[in-house]
């Protein structure tokens, strides 16, 4: 059964255990197969934002997914649902093989080892990593242990894949290949983003948060002409 709104996140408020408000009455709903850019400057709250929507981080507020509320009878269904793909890809490879990182999930959920076979293959196949199976993460760049860090979370097949800052620290060439997989992959996104450019690529609308609060929520094209709000929230240089 499909909820046709992937979340919604009703007067979500943060506090750091040392009192610092990291978000402050958030409220966004995002409909099944949406793109989204988070935008904002650093340590506006995006990366607080993105770790509410699997559970790993939780404030006040009332947050669902697919109509589900997010407490500890859901979460595993949640994180199966909810790919999320952290900034750094080490935080997400850690076994000593490469095709054991893109199972690791499936052997947690139990599936059959074909199908495991079936659905690793796949996901590497979708981020053009077929091949390095047998290899360790350690030895590949940072380009192709993105593109394995994405694929770990597409062989979970989930419905609403978050991104934190997909393309940072590579090349234009590196860029380039992951907006490509991400462009074709026919699921709700959520994408992290300081690259104005990259956002209107891949993403159909744009929220910006500054200090933990929404100050845009619109369509990508009338948010990045808007020079005034981008300057304001310190998403481009006056």
């Amino acid at each position: 059964m499909h909820h046709n709104k992937a979340f919604e996140i009703k007067n979500l408020h943060y506090k750091y255990p040392d009192g610092t408000v990291a978000l402050n009455n958030v409220n966004i709903t995002v409909e099944h197969g949406e793109s989204i850019a988070l935008l904002g400057p650093n340590g506006a709250g995006k990366s607080t934002l993105i770790l509410h929507l699997n559970g790993i981080l939780r404030g006040d507020g009332e947050i669902k997914v697919f109509g589900l509320p997010i407490n500890k009878y859901t979460l595993k269904e949640i994180r199966r649902r909810v790919g999320l793909v952290f900034q750094d890809p080490d935080d997400q490879l850690f076994c000593p093989t490469v095709f054991e990182d893109v199972a690791f999930g499936l052997v947690n959920m139990g599936l059959t080892e074909e199908k495991i076979l079936m659905r690793t293959s796949k996901a590497l196949a979708s981020v053009g990593m077929e091949g390095f199976e047998k290899h360790s993460a350690y030895h590949l760049s940072f380009g192709q242990k993105k593109r394995v860090a994405i694929a770990t979370v597409l062989s979970m097949e989930p419905d609403i894949l978050v991104l934190d800052e997909p393309t940072s620290n590579l090349d234009p060439r590196g860029r380039g290949k992951i907006i490509k997989i991400l462009d074709s992959l026919p699921v709700t996104k959520v994408v992290v983003t300081h690259n104005l450019n990259e956002a209107a690529k891949l993403c159909k609308r744009a929220i910006i948060i500054d200090e933990g609060k929404i100050v845009a929520d619109d369509e990508i094209e009338k948010v990045l002409s808007n020079q005034s709000i981008l300057e304001t929230h310190g998403l481009i240089s006056p």
